[in-house]
């Protein structure tokens, strides 16, 4: 397998003649390297654009360089850093959302603020309703936490699998 990255807006005819010349299997190589590739817009290919190439007859020498061995392994090595990265960078927007309630709540026993929720029953409302508010952000602190395990969970699995499938 092969990875190459484009370096020019161009499309499939010019990117076809790039990697296979006039071949006459360049029609079907063409056609492989669409399947192998879903997310690639064919009819413009962006400069940027990650393209895996299959090893196959034909196939110009020094038009891409090979995605298996230490190459890849590099790949998912950055992959898996940003996953966890990510996952720390919210998990720490969690905690410090859920810092606020207990703050809320220590300012909430003073004697003052008591008293002023025994003389206005619709401030006690909206107290109430703030409350619930922090239980619901505990809530989905704690699913989003859960969704993050599974991503990370699910990208592991799937560098895994792109590793056997590059080997």
């Amino acid at each position: 397998m092969r990875m190459i990255v484009i370096n020019q807006n161009t499309d499939m005819k010019t990117l076809g003649a790039r990697l296979f010349g006039t071949d006459t299997a360049r029609e079907s190589a063409l056609a492989g390297l669409q399947r192998l590739n879903p997310h690639v817009d064919f009819t413009r290919i962006e400069a940027g654009t990650v393209i895996l190439v299959p090893e196959q007859a034909g196939l110009r020498d020094g038009e891409s360089a090979s995605v298996t061995g230490a190459a890849f392994e590099a790949f998912a090595v950055q992959a898996r850093s940003a996953v966890e990265d990510i996952a720390a960078h919210v998990r720490s927007g969690h905690e410090n959302r859920l810092a606020q309630p207990k703050d809320f709540a220590a300012l909430l026993k003073s004697t003052a603020l008591q008293r002023l929720f025994d003389s206005d029953p619709d401030l006690k409302k909206e107290f109430d309703a703030a409350q619930q508010t922090f239980k619901d952000d505990q809530q989905a602190a704690k699913d989003s936490d859960s969704l993050l395990k599974a991503l990370q969970e699910q990208s592991g699995l799937e560098l895994a699998g792109l590793g056997k499938l590059m080997s």
